[in-house]
């Protein structure tokens, strides 16, 4: 595994992959990585493929008064298992060059971006935009993974790669979860062992509206009814629960693809997931 800090040497690699008739596939991260960020690489894994991961603690998307100063920052972990899962390159961009890089592309803004997250963290997706087009520009892959866990920052990127034609296809993962259901997150990291099992609860409550969604296009009792059940099992506040369509609309008929989406603190943590129904 080569170790690469400097934008120009990267894209020199990159440059002679491709002159060796290399497929490029890119996995964008913030280190902290766990078995999830494994099942991307793992997915990533094919004959004559240069598999690179990118670790980026992107200051951008984080929120004044959110957890930048203390995100999980685990470097000699994360070299470990990307040793261990054999991966070819691992970009750590310089942050001042990774700031200052310039490109021609033009951050394209989506009305998607105004509900979920983007409602309660209006820097979150502007941030996540804008240093994604840089790692974009720079690699130029051919497939780029993201895991359905942030599936709200899935459908973004996955737009904003159409509406700027760039070459990669975004390839979605599923979430790994525990053996409990709470998918893995580098935030589960802040959880006690008691707002763990507040956390599987999370899952569990979900899982048990599934069905009942499924049977009924008015849901706004049966979320209402979730909401509370949650809050009585220890979440402190629910930011979000509700069911839209796959592209993040509202539904229109019991037919159209659905998830249930949620973002809820338990303690100082803000966890999301979502369910398909």
């Amino acid at each position: 595994m080569k170790v690469i800090k400097s934008i120009n040497i990267l894209k020199k690699e990159l440059k002679l992959a491709r002159k060796n008739s290399f497929v490029i596939s890119f996995i964008p991260t913030m280190g902290a990585l766990h078995n999830g960020h494994m099942k991307l690489i793992q997915k990533a894994k094919k004959k004559n493929v240069l598999r690179i991961v990118s670790i980026y603690v992107n200051p951008a998307q984080f929120g004044p008064n959110e957890d930048f100063k203390n995100y999980p920052r685990t470097i000699q972990k994360d070299l470990l298992m990307l040793r261990n899962a054999k991966i070819d390159i691992l970009f750590l961009p310089i942050n001042k060059q990774i700031i200052s890089y310039k490109t021609n592309y033009k951050c394209p803004n989506f009305s998607i971006e105004k509900i979920l997250c983007g409602k309660s963290r209006p820097n979150y997706f502007p941030g996540v935009k804008n240093i994604i087009i840089k790692l974009f520009d720079i690699v130029q892959a051919d497939y780029s993974f993201f895991g359905e866990k942030d599936y709200q920052q899935f459908i973004v990127i996955k737009k904003m790669a159409k509406k700027l034609n760039f070459k990669t296809e975004i390839i979605p993962i599923k979430t790994v979860r525990n053996k409990n259901g709470l998918p893995l997150s580098s935030r589960n990291k802040y959880l006690g062992p008691d707002e763990i099992k507040i956390a599987n609860k999370i899952n569990k409550i979900c899982m048990n509206l599934l069905p009942k969604v499924r049977k009924n296009l008015s849901t706004k009792k049966i979320l209402s009814n979730a909401k509370l059940e949650l809050l009585i099992n220890g979440v402190n506040h629910i930011d979000y629960l509700t069911v839209l369509t796959d592209q993040l609309e509202h539904r229109k008929s019991l037919n159209s693809k659905s998830r249930i989406f949620i973002a809820a603190n338990i303690g100082r943590t803000r966890l999301i997931d979502n369910f398909p129904i």
